[in-house]
């Protein structure tokens, strides 16, 4: 897992080693109330090492019978802060039989406003009105919400020896958006692409308590997150579990101990991609170096070396070739100068736009000036027609090279795949119920093959989209998964209004993308998204039309009518002119 190709070595572990600094952020942020002290850290067993900073130990009520049902309340929102113990503290603003049967875990609300109490007439019921930016289901998968979404919650009140408790109220807890970024840990799960050729992420969220380390493999042997199944797979058997509900790390040591039957039926090649799918999984976290798989704590015998198994690749390639348009014709462009590709025909006949490339430079895709056909050419290739439709969009090859874009005729969309060295003949048209009332402006498939990256229109509102691709066992693109949506606004939690409209997006890396986001003043302004995270505005630039984006944050461009301009930190410097629609391999 650590060899010396860059495209094999895994991401720098996510950086929460900063104990000093969120000492000293959450010592003085009102909006995290304390009686004790911040937990102190240390290398402890279960993965976690600094969370115990993290942790932070809310009021419990209080013992003079004195606090109105409001303040009970306020006091168990609060208290969605302490994680220790099981949340131990919220449990104390409850009734000894809700406590027993409350589950803090079920899902976490985000909010923005602070929560609104209100008294029912009865007085013994009241209402929590909430303006939520977000939720966090049981299993870690945070879904944004649009702009001004609320949700009221109901809860009924009774006293308890003269005191007032809470006797009902819906699981789970509620947490500012300030204090949930403070709290929980956003960590990628990983499964295999469908082939086992490549890492496919699954962004979770986690609240840094000790244990993390077991949640971690806990949440992975439960499966992937509903828009990634049947679009990847995992080495472990479904039903497979923990034998015991935790993951001790001891000097960078992770121990994982299996249930038994595990190892039934297990092929040598399985449990040897069981042991490198815990590896990326564990190894993210910062006091895990390497993992030890066991069954009832006896290590699990491997097996023998076996030239089938694939070193599976994390955040794959880009290239460092674009393809454009260049004076009518296709081209390269490495950063200088756009060079003519040896041995394609000419193509100016066609009005060629939107061209795209396959990573090992051996296939062309392009369409003609008003997008209704798509084309397909290389080195020492004649141009041949591969589709015919409406405004199509800028074709996308995938590592297995295959061809994709989008018909936008009539009310619904199509998805086009075509396989590799096929023809028009081949095309096939995927079914995608969920596309029915939409239009598409931008597809994508990312560069591990098992995620498509779609921008689309519907009801007068553009939605940015991850949706999994799933194949049939010969590699054969059959549908797209109900996709999750991306917040586009800069303001966290929102959706995408009518006037601002998304009609480019990229992949930027395993987990970012790159957007083109339009004002109502015709303001373009790129940004780049995270699952789950607030966009990033990147600087602007007048006259932005278009986008290509190579591995990372530094490898995207953007195109005006008079140049093509390469991000720099916060700005921006020309590298080249006369180019159109240039785009990496992908």
């Amino acid at each position: 897992m650590k060899g010396n190709s860059p495209a094999r070595q895994r991401p720098f572990a996510r950086l929460i080693l900063m104990a000093a600094l969120v000492l000293a952020v959450l010592s003085g942020c009102s909006s995290i109330p304390t009686t004790g002290p911040v937990g102190t850290a240390s290398a402890d067993s279960d993965g976690s090492s600094l969370v115990d900073t993290f942790a932070v130990a809310p009021r419990g009520p209080g013992q003079g019978g004195g606090e109105t049902p409001e303040e009970i309340l306020q006091g168990f929102i609060t208290a969605g802060t302490g994680a220790a113990d099981d949340y131990s503290v919220a449990r104390e603003f409850l009734t000894d039989s809700l406590a027993d049967t409350w589950n803090p875990t079920d899902r976490v609300l985000i909010y923005g406003a602070d929560p609104n109490i209100v008294a029912a007439r009865d007085g013994n019921t009241y209402s929590i009105q909430l303006e939520v930016v977000g939720a966090l289901d049981a299993r870690g998968i945070r879904t944004d919400k649009a702009s001004g979404t609320t949700e009221t919650l109901s809860a009924s009140m009774e006293q308890v020896d003269g005191q007032w408790r809470i006797s009902a109220i819906p699981h789970g807890i509620m947490m500012s958006e300030v204090n949930f970024s403070w709290l929980f840990l956003s960590h990628n799960l990983y499964f295999y692409s469908s082939n086992f050729e490549f890492w496919v992420p699954d962004t979770r969220w986690f609240v840094q308590k000790s244990g993390i380390a077991a949640n971690v493999v806990k949440a992975m042997l439960e499966g992937p997150a509903p828009y990634l199944q049947g679009a990847v797979s995992s080495a472990f058997p479904a039903g497979t579990a923990l034998a015991r509900d935790a993951v001790p790390v001891v000097s960078g040591v992770a121990t994982v101990d299996l249930s038994a039957d595990v190892l039934q039926d297990s092929s040598d090649l399985n449990r040897q991609q069981m042991a490198l799918q815990l590896q990326q999984n564990l190894t993210h976290l910062n006091n895990v170096n390497t993992v030890s798989m066991t069954v009832n704590q006896r290590d699990v015998d491997l097996g023998k070396e076996s030239g089938a198994l694939v070193e599976a690749v994390a955040d794959p390639e880009a290239g460092s070739t674009q393809i454009a348009v260049y004076e009518n014709e296709l081209a390269y462009f490495k950063g200088v100068e756009p060079q003519a590709i040896e041995g394609i025909p000419s193509v100016a006949e066609y009005g060629p736009r939107d061209p795209a490339l396959s990573l090992d430079l051996a296939t062309i895709a392009f369409l003609n000036a008003d997008r209704t056909s798509l084309f397909l050419t290389g080195p020492n290739q004649e141009v041949r027609k591969a589709a015919d439709g409406a405004s199509l969009t800028a074709p996308s090859i995938d590592p297995e090279k295959w061809t994709w874009t989008a018909s936008n005729a009539g009310t619904a969309a199509r998805i086009l795949a075509l396989p590799p060295g096929g023809d028009a003949d081949q095309i096939l048209t995927l079914s995608v119920p969920w596309l029915d009332e939409a239009t598409i402006s931008e597809l994508r498939i990312s560069r591990d093959g098992a995620r498509a990256l779609l921008v689309t229109n519907s009801g007068g509102s553009s939605h940015v989209l991850v949706a999994g691709v799933v194949r049939d066992a010969g590699g054969v693109p059959k549908t797209l998964t109900t996709p999750l949506e991306l917040a586009v606004t800069t303001e966290s939690g929102s959706g995408i209004p009518a006037t601002q409209p998304v009609d480019r997006a990229k992949w930027v890396s395993e987990d970012a993308i790159a957007v083109l986001k339009t004002s109502a003043e015709g303001q373009v302004t790129p940004l780049i998204l995270r699952l789950g995270a607030d966009p990033e505005p990147l600087a602007g630039l007048t006259g932005i039309t278009g986008l290509s984006v190579g591995k990372g944050e530094q490898e995207i461009y953007v195109q005006t009518q008079a140049a093509m301009y390469k991000r720099m930190g916060n700005s921006w410097y020309e590298v080249g002119e006369g180019l159109l629609d240039p785009a990496f391999p992908g």
